[in-house]
């Protein structure tokens, strides 16, 4: 999760996102839970679709934002690069490169 006052106080820049479809099944091999980093919470449901994003003043580290139906994110992973936020998109929910939609830089 971002820690950074400073990052929470500017809008993402979303770079790519790919809508969870039924065969985008969750591996296992990775695990969100509620509540604190090591904690005994519940797991988040199953995200609708995922984000790569970007804050300015950030880069080159990448987000990748699992969200609800509503779009809003539920939690994150940071990442050092598009890439690498592919790769963990790909290894949790099987998500292949070409699914990822890219956002234009000015939308």
């Amino acid at each position: 999760m971002r820690d950074s006052a400073r990052l929470q106080e500017v809008d993402p820049i979303v770079l790519a996102e790919v809508r969870l479809q039924p065969h985008h099944q969750p591996t296992g091999v990775t695990r969100h839970n509620l509540g604190a980093p090591g904690g005994t919470g519940a797991e988040f449901p199953r995200p609708v679709s995922l984000q790569v994003v970007q804050y300015p003043g950030d880069e080159p580290r990448v987000y990748l934002f699992y969200c609800d139906e509503s779009g809003e994110e539920m939690t994150d992973t940071d990442h050092d690069s598009v890439e690498e936020a592919f790769g963990q998109a790909c290894a949790e929910f099987g998500v292949l490169h070409h699914e990822w939609a890219w956002r234009p830089r000015n939308a």
